[in-house]
Formats: structure tokens, C-alpha cells, sequence
């Protein structure tokens, strides 16, 4: 069953869970209900403005409620976004549904019998890719190279002491 969501907002929020002290205070809000700000602070090792940081960011992405009281402000967490995230997640866990074709066949059928030809046919030749000379040459005369190799040296040489 698929439901419409709003991917840009849901992207977002999981962003901002990526912070793991924001998952531990969003875990410290649900186990308490409602909680005021200055009680949340001994939980963690972070200053009062870093904590205000983060409570900011949670507000301002609707996973964490804030209802101020006087001079304290009380935060709650969101649970219709948090649902929304976890009906999300366990939407992507959730088998895929197969759609049939008017013959009744499923559609993964065909490619599934494409796939099972595919894994039949050999993945590579059997013969090498190098192709084979058609003449076998004998192996190079070493001495022969070596001859000629001085006698191009020798050119050189007497090219020089005519200039």
C-alpha cells in the first residue's frame, strides 16, 4: 500500500536525525512526554546555546513541538511526522507488489526467464582475444640485430667528422 508523502520534507527531517545527539534528545522527549528545556540539558554534555541549536533545528523541521510557558519553553515530539517517517521506512522494507499482465503471467516472469537465458550463455569466449598469427615467425637472430644496430652507430659517427 503506498502512500502519498512529501519527499522533499521527509528528506529533510531524516537529514537533520542524522545528528546523533538530536536522536538522543528526540529519544529523551518521547520517553518523558513533555519536557522543559532546562531539564533536558544535564542529559547531555553540550552548552545551553548548542542545545537551543538543536531544539531550533528539530522545531524547525516539525519533529519536536514547542509550547512556551511563561519563561519556559516545553517540547514535545511530533508524533504525526515521526509516524510519517516510520510508515516511510517501512514502506521501502516491504516486499515489492507484483502487477499482472491481462494473461494473468506476473511481469517479473519474463524477466526472470531473460535472466535465467542470460546466466545460460557464456560470459566469455572460450578462444583468447589475441589474435594468432597465421605464419609462426622464428625468433629473432640476436647477432644479426646487433650488427646492424652498430652499423646505423657507424653513420652516425662518420656523418659527424665529416662536418
Amino acid at each position: 500500500m503506498t502512500r502519498g508523502y512529501d519527499a522533499e520534507r521527509l528528506s529533510s527531517c531524516l537529514a537533520v536525525m542524522a545528528e546523533p545527539v538530536r536522536i538522543r534528545i528526540m529519544n529523551v522527549i518521547a520517553s518523558r512526554g513533555e519536557v522543559c528545556a532546562k531539564d533536558i540539558l544535564p542529559e547531555f554534555s553540550v552548552t545551553q546555546p548548542t542545545l537551543s541549536h538543536h531544539m531550533r533545528v528539530l522545531v524547525e523541521n516539525d519533529l519536536v513541538t514547542a509550547r512556551k510557558d511563561g519563561r519556559n519553553v516545553y517540547y514535545s515530539v511530533n508524533r504525526e511526522t515521526v509516524r510519517e517517517l516510520a510508515d516511510l521506512l517501512i514502506q521501502l522494507g516491504e516486499p515489492p507488489v507484483v502487477q499482472t499482465t491481462p494473461e494473468g503471467k506476473g511481469l517479473t516472469n519474463k524477466r526472470t526467464q531473460t535472466r535465467r537465458k542470460q546466466a545460460k550463455a557464456p560470459a566469455l569466449k572460450k578462444s583468447s582475444s589475441v589474435p594468432v598469427p597465421k605464419v609462426p615467425s622464428a625468433a629473432p637472430d640476436i647477432e644479426k640485430l646487433k650488427k646492424k644496430k652498430k652499423k646505423s652507430k657507424d653513420k652516425k659517427k662518420d656523418k659527424k667528422k665529416k662536418k
